[in-house]
């Protein structure tokens, strides 16, 4: 933990009802264009939802009672976008803050650490909820352990106490991380997510990126007999990063009517057609020895380095890669060396998983990520509060911007970044023809993708069992969620 003294100067069906392309023409507008663990055990809750701790006089400078001189407990999550921005968040709540302190942590294991904090009743303040050792936000939610985010989406923005925080944000900001209406977590980073490629070396084999199944074999073919891997992913920390593959695949492959009945548990949905083509295609690279060898046991970031290195030809991704192949604590511990200063990274819509898809070619995810939640039971919850404020300001997110070469959701920020990696993500994003769209992931992560989408999408890709074997043990955690009176049940219609 780093802990010091701050200086004084300067150093979605659920939430609002936004259209699929709502996000996308917001963040473009933006100058953008540009992620389960297990159910606590147990998780000890407030008496009182209003004992915030550490609690000040509350105004309109200071809307959640904050403490001036208290201490402030942050955890993050050390990944996509480094380490480098943490720090610079405390640094810019000294501005606001000059005699609080807060006490930063990072961690790739958030749910090892954090699970037990919450148990014991004495979680962090602020939390970063991210990796691929996340918490479940669904049991969080259910187990009243972390706090509504409706307070803090009212108060003023600390650019103009005249706007919400609310009205500071791009639209559709709360598509994830709510849950009847109520956002519990707030997701920051705009992200756009696809297949990224050199465009550096395509040039110069002469190759073109696929939109179909049957071009990208045609391409792999090639790929291969040069020497390159086709497709690349680190299984031993990337999971999540498969589903989102799949589920890309899913929703292009048979609409939006797929993905919808899969959120809303509808019986037989991972056995539709769709479903199982694209589950299909996941067995045949594997088959097909299209995947790089000894995938299974690498982590993400060496999955990334080896692509990188021209190793492999095509690497799952959201627009946080450049930035976290650039954080030199992510490059030291994991003993990688970078984007070599030739490599062209370019990203590229997912190509289908057939030749007559449902939607158009060029459709694509780009949504809110990198969630942060207010725990129930922090010592100083208006403290995390208002931290998560300072976040929200412009003056920070153009600063994350500058350090992590990715884009947030805060309105009219993030212009001023050179990165020709982002401006294909830009390119892409802002001429999708429609928006890929799944929820079934947050709202039963602990039964769906924790205790079955990930072990069983590590079981497939090793080739351990067959795309059957995948569908049958997906389609059993859905009936079991759909049958479980305990658990709340969440649907949409678009």
């Amino acid at each position: 933990m780093s802990m010091r003294r701050m200086r004084n100067g300067p150093a979605r069906p659920l939430g609002p009802a936004v259209t699929r392309r709502s996000v996308l023409g917001q963040a473009a507008a933006a100058g953008l264009i540009i992620p389960g663990a297990t159910l606590l055990g147990a998780c000890a809750t407030s008496d009182s939802d209003d004992d915030d701790g550490n609690q000040g006089d509350r105004s309109a400078d200071n809307p959640f009672g904050f403490a001036p001189d208290s201490q402030v407990d942050a955890v993050f999550f050390a990944g996509g976008f480094g380490t480098e921005y943490p720090e610079a968040l405390a640094e810019e709540f000294a501005t606001k803050w000059p005699d609080a302190q807060v006490g930063v942590t990072t961690t790739e294991t958030i749910a090892t650490e954090m699970q037990p904090r919450f148990a014991g009743g004495n979680p962090p303040d602020f939390l970063n909820n991210s990796g691929d050792d996340e918490l479940a936000l669904d049991g969080l939610v259910t187990d009243g352990a972390v706090h509504p985010l409706t307070e803090l989406l009212d108060a003023p923005s600390l650019d103009d106490p005249n706007t919400t925080v609310r009205d500071s944000l791009l639209a559709g900001f709360d598509e994830v991380g709510s849950f009847n209406g109520t956002l519990y977590a707030l997701n920051y980073v705009n992200s756009t997510y696809g297949i990224w490629y050199n465009a550096g070396l395509f040039q110069e084999q002469g190759w073109n990126p696929p939109a179909t199944w049957s071009e990208f074999l045609e391409l792999a073919t090639q790929m291969k007999a040069a020497g390159i891997a086709p497709f690349i992913n680190g299984n031993a920390t990337g999971l999540w990063y498969m589903q989102n593959v799949l589920m890309e695949w899913v929703n292009l492959e048979g609409g939006h009517e797929a993905t919808i009945a899969i959120d809303n548990l509808e019986p037989d949905a991972w056995h539709q057609p769709a479903v199982v083509t694209a589950v299909q295609r996941l067995q045949e690279l594997v088959d097909s020895e299209l995947v790089y060898p000894g995938m299974e046991g690498l982590t993400h970031i060496q999955a990334q380095q080896a692509w990188l290195d021209g190793e492999a030809g095509f690497l799952w991704c959201g627009t946080w890669l450049e930035g976290e192949m650039s954080d030199p604590a992510t490059l030291e511990e994991h003993e990688a060396s970078g984007i070599p200063g030739d490599f062209q990274m370019t990203l590229m819509a997912p190509w289908a998983p057939s030749d007559n898809p449902a939607l158009p070619s060029g459709s694509v995810r780009n949504q809110a990520g990198e969630p942060f939640v207010i725990p129930t039971n922090g010592a100083n919850r208006a403290g995390g509060l208002e931290l998560l404020r300072v976040m929200l300001s412009k003056g920070f997110a153009n600063r994350f911007t500058e350090l992590t070469n990715s884009f947030t959701i805060v309105k009219d920020t993030g212009m001023g970044v050179d990165s020709s990696a982002l401006a294909s993500a830009a390119e892409v994003a802002g001429s999708a023809p429609d928006s890929l769209l799944w929820r079934w992931e947050t709202w039963y992560n602990a039964k769906m993708y924790v205790d079955t989408m990930q072990p069983q999408m590590g079981e497939l890709m090793a080739g351990r069992i067959s795309a059957e074997q995948f569908l049958d043990a997906m389609q059993a955690a859905a009936d079991e969620v759909r049958d479980d009176p305990e658990i709340e049940k969440l649907t949409r219609e678009a």
